[in-house]
């Protein structure tokens, strides 16, 4: 059940190039290197099936002049769904890490292709310069896709820990093995904590399960709910992302 790379890709390493990491404000910043240009066939292709339900509350503070009190809180709660594919392709892979071009077709989350590095030792994400940004579930599957995800051999009842620090970001990952159902599917318990701080400063929790193949290194479906806050002078916002992913092509699956 080891993670390596080069093996289950069954694809040659391309030469390594350094990354300058531009993330956007919610991303650390860590190094990584992976190949910087790519061009042709990607070296694998992945599709997830993705549904999606979002909830924020937006709690603004108001003050009571006339009363010379402190004031309330006003509550304002927007939901909504969508169901669609997020698109994977693994397009360069260096030093263990893969470089990979991922766009989401689900309405209106839908999102234009961007590149991301997927860190070879499972710490996370580097965000390329001159890209854009990942939606929530973008973000979470891809980060999924890591070489290094199960760190080594694992028994049932293994627990181990990723963390990824940036100067105003810290986030530290921790997966458990829960079953193993065969040689191709196993049972897998995550849950991440980070803190940005700063002027837009948040903290937020993501909590789920997923099955994921150690031999082809791909998760075959998963269920994560995510929870941000964030808070300033004037109140704070709660949003929650509920995600649900299914594995439904892949183009080194066989046939």
């Amino acid at each position: 059940m080891s993670a390596r790379a080069a093996l289950a890709l069954g694809i040659a390493l391309l030469p390594a190039a350094a990354l300058a990491a531009d993330p956007p404000a919610s991303a650390p910043s860590p190094a990584a290197s992976a190949a910087a240009t790519v061009s042709g066939k990607p070296l694998r292709h992945l599709v997830f099936s993705v549904a999606v339900d979002l909830n924020t509350q937006t709690d603004t503070r108001t003050i009571d002049v006339a009363a010379n009190r402190g004031g309330n809180t006003e509550h304002y709660i927007a939901s909504g769904s969508s169901h669609g594919t997020i698109v994977c392709d693994i397009v360069g892979v260096a030093s263990g890490d893969l470089l990979v071009d991922v766009s989401e077709d689900a309405g209106e989350r839908s999102a234009a292709k961007v590149r991301v590095a997927v860190q070879g030792n499972g710490a996370g994400l580097v965000f390329l310069p001159n890209q854009g940004t990942l939606t929530e579930e973008e973000t979470e599957i891809v980060a999924l896709l890591s070489p290094g995800l199960m760190g080594g051999e694992r028994a049932v009842g293994d627990s181990w820990t990723f963390k990824q620090t940036a100067p105003n970001y810290t986030t530290v990952k921790t997966l458990r093995l829960g079953a193993i159902k065969d040689a191709n599917q196993i049972s897998l318990a995550l849950e991440e904590n980070y803190t940005r701080t700063g002027a837009d400063g948040l903290t937020g929790t993501t909590l789920g399960t997923f099955d994921y193949d150690p031999s082809r290194l791909v998760p075959l479906d998963a269920k994560l709910d995510k929870t941000t806050r964030q808070e300033d002078n004037t109140g704070y916002k709660t949003r929650k992302v509920g995600m649900t992913f299914t594995l439904t092509e892949d183009s080194l699956a066989k046939h």
